[in-house]
Protein backbone atom coordinates (compact mmCIF):
# COMPACT_ATOMS: atom_id res chain seq x y z
CA UNK A 1 0.00 0.00 0.00
CA UNK A 2 2.63 2.68 1.41
CA UNK A 3 5.51 0.83 2.00
CA UNK A 4 7.14 1.64 -1.24
CA UNK A 5 7.13 5.52 -0.61
CA UNK A 6 9.78 7.11 1.29
CA UNK A 7 8.65 8.81 4.69
CA UNK A 8 10.23 12.65 3.99
CA UNK A 9 12.21 13.59 7.07
CA UNK A 10 12.37 17.01 6.56
CA UNK A 11 10.62 19.64 8.54
CA UNK A 12 7.07 21.57 7.44
CA UNK A 13 8.83 24.59 7.02
CA UNK A 14 11.83 23.44 5.08
CA UNK A 15 10.01 21.58 3.26
CA UNK A 16 7.99 24.85 2.24
CA UNK A 17 11.13 26.57 1.53
CA UNK A 18 12.24 24.16 -0.78
CA UNK A 19 8.75 23.55 -2.52
CA UNK A 20 8.24 20.45 -1.40
CA UNK A 21 5.49 20.95 0.95
CA UNK A 22 3.00 18.51 -0.77
CA UNK A 23 5.48 15.92 0.00
CA UNK A 24 5.43 16.63 3.56
CA UNK A 25 1.91 16.82 3.59
CA UNK A 26 1.70 13.58 1.70
CA UNK A 27 4.22 11.60 4.13
CA UNK A 28 2.74 13.16 7.30
CA UNK A 29 -0.83 11.66 6.08
CA UNK A 30 0.99 8.17 5.21
CA UNK A 31 2.55 8.62 9.02
CA UNK A 32 -0.54 9.36 10.47
CA UNK A 33 -2.81 6.37 8.54
CA UNK A 34 0.05 4.19 9.72
CA UNK A 35 -0.79 5.58 13.69
CA UNK A 36 -3.90 5.02 13.65
CA UNK A 37 -3.69 1.28 11.49
CA UNK A 38 -0.93 0.75 14.51
CA UNK A 39 -3.88 2.47 17.46
CA UNK A 40 -6.54 0.42 16.19
CA UNK A 41 -5.15 -3.10 15.51
CA UNK A 42 -2.04 -3.44 18.06
CA UNK A 43 -3.29 -4.15 21.24
CA UNK A 44 -6.56 -6.49 20.24
CA UNK A 45 -2.96 -8.17 18.30
CA UNK A 46 -0.92 -8.45 21.36
CA UNK A 47 -3.67 -9.88 23.20
CA UNK A 48 -4.67 -12.52 21.06
CA UNK A 49 -1.18 -13.67 20.53
CA UNK A 50 -1.26 -12.43 16.94
CA UNK A 51 1.29 -9.56 17.15
CA UNK A 52 3.51 -11.19 14.67
CA UNK A 53 0.48 -11.12 12.13
CA UNK A 54 -0.14 -7.49 13.24
CA UNK A 55 3.72 -6.86 12.33
CA UNK A 56 3.70 -8.62 8.95
CA UNK A 57 0.73 -6.62 8.03
CA UNK A 58 2.29 -3.02 9.36
CA UNK A 59 5.30 -4.08 7.29
CA UNK A 60 3.80 -4.63 3.79
CA UNK A 61 0.86 -2.22 4.29
CA UNK A 62 3.86 0.82 5.83
CA UNK A 63 6.98 -0.49 5.80
CA UNK A 64 9.52 -0.93 8.54
CA UNK A 65 11.15 2.58 8.27
CA UNK A 66 7.66 4.23 8.43
CA UNK A 67 6.25 2.23 11.07
CA UNK A 68 9.68 2.77 13.45
CA UNK A 69 9.49 6.68 12.71
CA UNK A 70 6.25 6.65 13.89
CA UNK A 71 6.66 4.58 17.03
CA UNK A 72 9.66 6.34 17.43
CA UNK A 73 7.58 9.81 18.88
CA UNK A 74 5.55 7.62 21.36
CA UNK A 75 8.60 6.29 22.56
CA UNK A 76 9.96 9.69 22.82
CA UNK A 77 6.92 10.58 24.74
CA UNK A 78 7.58 8.69 27.20
CA UNK A 79 11.41 8.27 27.39
CA UNK A 80 10.95 7.94 31.32
CA UNK A 81 8.88 4.60 31.34
CA UNK A 82 10.84 1.82 32.45
CA UNK A 83 8.25 -0.46 30.28
CA UNK A 84 10.55 0.17 27.20
CA UNK A 85 13.69 -1.94 26.83
CA UNK A 86 16.57 0.48 26.50
CA UNK A 87 17.56 -0.73 22.96
CA UNK A 88 14.17 0.71 21.75
CA UNK A 89 14.81 3.95 23.71
CA UNK A 90 18.30 4.39 22.55
CA UNK A 91 17.30 3.65 18.68
CA UNK A 92 13.91 5.65 19.41
CA UNK A 93 15.72 8.65 20.81
CA UNK A 94 18.34 8.69 17.40
CA UNK A 95 15.28 9.47 15.28
CA UNK A 96 15.16 12.86 14.48
CA UNK A 97 11.66 15.02 13.63
CA UNK A 98 12.68 18.75 12.31
CA UNK A 99 9.36 19.86 13.52
CA UNK A 100 10.17 19.94 17.15
CA UNK A 101 12.89 22.34 16.37
CA UNK A 102 11.41 24.68 14.46
CA UNK A 103 10.72 27.86 16.51
CA UNK A 104 6.99 27.91 16.91
CA UNK A 105 4.16 30.77 17.58
CA UNK A 106 2.76 30.18 20.83
CA UNK A 107 -0.67 29.09 18.77
CA UNK A 108 1.58 26.46 16.48
CA UNK A 109 1.77 22.62 17.08
CA UNK A 110 4.43 20.57 16.69
CA UNK A 111 3.10 18.37 14.26
CA UNK A 112 4.55 14.84 15.15
CA UNK A 113 2.86 15.02 18.56
CA UNK A 114 -0.19 13.81 16.96
CA UNK A 115 1.90 10.15 15.84
CA UNK A 116 1.79 9.56 19.66
CA UNK A 117 -0.23 6.32 20.20
CA UNK A 118 -2.30 5.56 23.58
CA UNK A 119 -1.88 2.02 23.73
CA UNK A 120 -0.30 0.40 26.12
CA UNK A 121 3.53 1.14 26.38
CA UNK A 122 4.19 -2.87 26.62
CA UNK A 123 2.82 -3.16 23.60
CA UNK A 124 4.43 -0.04 21.65
CA UNK A 125 7.84 -1.97 22.84
CA UNK A 126 7.13 -5.58 21.58
CA UNK A 127 6.16 -4.02 18.57
CA UNK A 128 9.15 -1.77 18.22
CA UNK A 129 11.68 -4.45 19.45
CA UNK A 130 10.07 -6.86 16.78
CA UNK A 131 10.44 -4.03 14.14
CA UNK A 132 14.23 -3.82 15.08
CA UNK A 133 14.94 -6.93 14.62
CA UNK A 134 13.01 -6.68 11.33
CA UNK A 135 15.45 -3.94 10.40
CA UNK A 136 18.42 -5.34 11.40
CA UNK A 137 17.56 -8.71 9.15
CA UNK A 138 16.95 -6.22 6.36
CA UNK A 139 20.22 -4.08 6.70
CA UNK A 140 22.21 -7.74 6.63
CA UNK A 141 20.46 -8.79 3.32
CA UNK A 142 21.31 -6.12 1.98
CA UNK A 143 24.58 -6.32 2.59
CA UNK A 144 24.76 -9.81 1.95
CA UNK A 145 23.25 -8.88 -1.75
CA UNK A 146 25.68 -5.82 -1.80
CA UNK A 147 28.72 -8.10 -1.44
CA UNK A 148 26.99 -11.30 -3.94
CA UNK A 149 27.09 -8.06 -6.07
CA UNK A 150 30.47 -6.52 -5.53
CA UNK A 151 31.59 -10.65 -6.59
CA UNK A 152 29.59 -10.52 -9.36
CA UNK A 153 31.40 -7.35 -11.04
CA UNK A 154 34.79 -8.54 -10.04
CA UNK A 155 34.19 -11.77 -11.90
CA UNK A 156 33.10 -10.26 -14.55
CA UNK A 157 35.66 -7.49 -14.95
CA UNK A 158 38.04 -10.62 -14.56
CA UNK A 159 36.34 -12.46 -17.65
CA UNK A 160 37.16 -9.04 -19.36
Amino acid sequence: MYATIPVYYPSLEEAARKDEAALWCDSYNINMSCRNFIQDKAMTAFNTRELDAFIEELVRCYGTERAMYVLSRTIQFSDWDARFDQAALDRAGKTDFPDTREPREAHQVDPTTRYVTEIDPCVVNAVFVKLMELEDEQEETNHMNEIEQDELDEDMTAEL
